[in-house]
């Protein structure tokens, strides 16, 4: 069995992993970031693992330190969460994980700190770990679980190696899916079309599919689908203002829904760019090109223009804009693009 043979793909990012486990010269520190649902997590409990086992493949998965870590019983691998009440990680949580980092190990000479939602330190707290990353502690392995790695203040950045987790193609996903879950073979033998909407819906993240299978979530995937085709529906140029009004006015309020359905918009807004250069790539929204050839006519020059606002868009409520002045304004960068 090869090494990290229960991460899918990231061939490049498990191979460089294993060289440096095996000369004993993995670095101290890991930015490792991607959507969520997309393998962060797990890839840092991997790493973990294989630091600690002596199986001949990295992580073996069946030794007593292997479970142990997985099932978060393993002294010298610890995790720090926001709380549930908290918009972010401060200094006062920091500081006990931090002080941690000077102990000597309990059970292993390595010693391993995940911080979750890593983006959502604050400057101040990311500040205080700086001083750790310049001169760790022998042993001493910090992995950084970033959403939005652009909230990592740059000399937080220059301290850490960047790992990128891997978005999946259509077919693989089906092939991992398969595999993982027993709704996905039963949707593979009797409703393909649904597994399809599924595994676009995901964007090319396993996890994110994963969750799309249990039947309340499915629903409100429709729905979500639903909105994106009506948004696209009132995209071309000659769409009268009070129908494209209408539409936008009717999105949700709430921050997160509002950018799950720009990032969604900005995927079928792609669809259009690549079917109209007829470049011969994946589509990634649409099931079909008969689906999107029968929606909205947006040529490659408008659909890019669009994706452009969207994105915009997203960046702006990254920033904290007040969502429905954002909805407003785009709907008139929208008539008048």
């Amino acid at each position: 069995m090869s090494d990290f043979s229960r991460i899918f793909g990231n061939a490049d990012t498990k191979k460089r992993l294993s060289a440096a486990i095996r000369s004993n010269t993995l670095p101290h520190a890991f930015i490792i970031c991607g959507p969520r649902g997309s393998g962060k997590r797990t890839l840092a409990v991997e790493i973990a693992r294989a630091m600690n086992c002596r199986g001949s493949s990295l992580p073996c998965g069946f030794c007593a330190t292997c479970r142990r870590i997985k099932e978060e019983n393993f002294t010298d691998v610890k995790y720090l969460r926001r709380s549930g009440a908290k918009a972010t990680i401060g200094v006062e949580e920091l500081r006990d994980f931090k002080n941690d980092m000077f102990l000597s190990p309990t059970e292993s000479a390595y010693k391993f700190y995940i911080i979750e939602e890593a983006d959502l330190m604050t400057p101040a707290a990311q500040n205080a770990l700086l001083k750790v990353l310049e001169e760790p502690p022998v042993g001493v392995h910090i992995l950084l679980l970033a959403t939005s790695p652009d909230k990592i203040l740059t000399t937080v950045k220059s301290r850490a190696q960047l790992i990128q987790t891997e978005l999946f193609t259509q077919s693989e996903m089906e092939s991992h899916l398969i595999s993982l879950s027993d709704e996905a073979k039963r949707l593979h033998r009797t409703d393909p079309k649904r597994l399809k909407s599924i595994i676009l819906s995901a964007a090319g993240v396993i996890g994110a599919a994963l969750e799309l299978f249990d039947e309340k979530t499915i629903s409100e995937n429709e729905q979500t689908r639903k909105i994106i085709l009506d948004i696209i529906s009132v995209l071309p140029k000659r769409t009268p203002f009070s129908s494209l009004y209408k539409v936008m006015s009717a999105l949700p309020q709430k921050r997160e829904e509002v950018r799950k359905i720009f990032e969604l918009v900005i995927t079928a807004l792609r669809d259009f760019i690549i079917h109209d250069e007829a470049t011969g790539s994946e589509l990634l929204f649409f099931l079909s090109k008969e689906e999107l050839e029968g929606g909205a006519s947006l040529d490659a020059k408008r659909a890019a223009q669009l994706y452009s606002l969207f994105s915009d868009a997203i960046s702006d409520l990254d920033k904290n804009a007040v969502v429905s002045l954002l909805i407003q304004d785009l709907t008139f960068k929208i008539q008048n693009t």
